[in-house]
């Protein structure tokens, strides 16, 4: 486990170190939840490909503003707030584009949502009361960004791969979830 988030670590650190520079993380969280409302309105619009990409900037800019903050030492409880609130609200404007949207049924897109915002409750509540993120189980949000990343531009190719990916994502989520709250359980006690 401890050798996954390592390589997990790695990765990030060489697609993020290009791009540091010593800003207000915050202001990179903001931009993030910008690219997420744009996302989600390419979504409704059936731009699926274009939703895509934005998603895809979403989720390197929520890489990039925590690499930031810990690289020049402004890692702050505020900071951690912003970044875990602006990526729920992103969570559920992306996917509310893409329920109200027309490749996806709206009970799909909102089932998804609530397992996601599940999964990201799971996180909070064990760090509630274990002073501790969990960040574990097998779809976080940087593999449920990509996924659907690659899901929209394949829809380019196969016109229901966003419709086939939203029911991936929606099993991984509630998986996730059910990883998560058996992880939770067993530790708290």
């Amino acid at each position: 486990m401890l050798h996954e988030i390592e390589e997990k670590y790695q990765i990030r650190k060489k697609f993020t170190e290009p791009l540091l520079i010593d800003t207000n993380p915050n202001y990179l969280s903001a931009l993030a939840l910008v690219f997420a409302f744009v996302a989600g309105y390419l979504f409704y619009e059936g731009l699926i490909v274009l939703g895509g990409v934005f998603v895809l900037a979403n989720g390197y800019l929520d890489m990039l503003d925590g690499a930031i903050a810990k690289n020049f030492g402004r890692s702050s409880k505020f900071g951690d707030f912003i970044d875990h609130t602006f990526d729920r609200v992103a969570d559920v404007v992306i996917f509310l584009g893409i329920a109200l949207g027309p490749a996806v049924p709206l009970w799909l897109g909102g089932l998804t949502i609530i397992f996601i915002l599940l999964v990201s409750y799971m996180g909070t509540q064990y760090q509630a009361i274990k002073h501790e993120r969990l960040y574990s189980g097998i779809f976080g949000r940087s593999d449920r960004l990509a996924a659907l990343f690659v899901f929209a531009v394949a829809s380019y190719f196969f016109a229901d791969a966003l419709l086939y990916g939203v029911y991936l994502i929606l099993f991984l989520s509630a998986f996730t979830f059910l990883q998560r709250f058996w992880t939770s359980a067993r530790n708290i006690r």
